[in-house]
């Protein structure tokens, strides 16, 4: 009888669960001067929701579609190798009549989700605000970067002893010179 019981609290769970109506959350890469062209993005970048509960593919056309989102708040970032996207906060919620609404704000991570930043216009339209650069170009040979370099002027110090010692030796009085000769 326990077994049974347990097993009709699972099916009403399940029950509750399934039954929870879920949404849909659109949205569009847009171009801008970083990225001229969206169709480039398409194969590299996705659209990911609280880091990665889901996940939407963006098209050739920049569009996507996130799929099976609760009522609630969530965080939408573009994941994209090439380029920084801003992340929002978007909050979904049903009205008194049961329609469902969609609030979408910037937010900076780190921050307290405020309601007083403006709300994005829906569908949402996302811009790339940065291209990532990772490879800096080789610098061109320089004289003056290769004489500062420690190891040169470790160099040129010792060279300088070499050659300045004797000359300073020879300047030196007999006195001195045998002196000098007999610490040895």
């Amino acid at each position: 009888m326990p077994r049974l019981c347990a097993f009709h609290h699972l099916a009403a769970a399940h029950a509750v669960l399934a039954s929870e109506k879920t949404y849909r959350l659109r949205g569009t890469i847009a171009a801008n001067d970083v990225l001229g062209d969206v169709s480039e993005l398409a194969t590299r970048a996705e659209a990911v929701v609280n880091g990665g509960e889901h996940r939407a593919f963006i098209q050739k056309d920049g569009s996507f579609v996130v799929e099976n989102l609760t009522l609630g708040d969530w965080l939408l970032e573009v994941a994209s190798a090439d380029y920084a996207f801003p992340k929002i906060h978007v909050h979904i919620a049903t009205s008194e009549e049961g329609r469902a609404s969609v609030a979408a704000r910037y937010v900076q991570i780190g921050t307290e989700w405020s309601e007083d930043a403006p709300v994005l216009a829906y569908p949402l339209k996302i811009e790339a605000s940065a291209k990532y650069d990772f490879f800096t170009p080789r610098q061109g040979f320089s004289i003056v970067a290769m004489f500062s370099n420690p190891y040169m002027l470790m160099v040129g110090a010792s060279l300088a002893a070499i050659f300045i010692m004797p000359k300073l030796q020879a300047n030196l009085d007999p006195e001195t010179l045998k002196e000098l000769q007999n610490k040895d």
